[in-house]
């Protein structure tokens, strides 16, 4: 019979890849003409959503250690994605998703060099896998945009 941490982590895990559905969903959706602006909109809403839920989760470690240590640098990088994502928001489509890309490797990239240390294993292997495939969506999405413009 299997614990609960491994009951939640299995939750956890089937919850993140329900979550790659709809930048699949939409990234597809951009490449059909009657709802291919409308998808690329809604792709690079989701994608800003989903960046800053990933500097959402830092600031509740930070909250979980506040008594411990110095969290400032944890809240500030728990911030950061959240700007980046509603500055991509405010640009055109074809810049925006591009960044937005790049704004998930920056979370994983980061995540990987400075809390490699204190995240669950399992969060670290979840992460390369959610972000390689979040990444490669948004830049099929991307890829429209490109094919739009001709």
């Amino acid at each position: 019979m299997s614990t609960r941490l491994e009951k939640n982590i299995r939750r956890a895990k089937g919850l993140s890849y329900a979550g790659l559905i709809p930048f699949y969903g939409l990234a597809g959706l951009a490449w059909v003409a009657e709802t291919g602006n409308w998808a690329l909109n809604a792709l690079a809403t989701y994608a800003a959503i989903v960046i800053t839920f990933l500097g959402a989760i830092h600031w509740g470690r930070a909250l979980d250690k506040m008594a411990d240590s110095n969290q400032y640098p944890t809240l500030l990088f728990g911030l950061m994605p959240a700007l980046l994502g509603w500055f991509a928001l405010l640009l055109p489509l074809e810049l925006a998703l591009p960044m937005l890309a790049a704004g998930l490797m920056y979370v994983w990239g980061t995540e990987q060099m400075v809390f490699n240390d204190t995240l669950p294993t399992w969060y670290r292997h979840l992460r390369h896998q959610l972000t390689a495939a979040a990444v490669i969506a948004v830049l099929i999405g991307w890829a429209a945009t490109m094919f739009w413009m001709l």
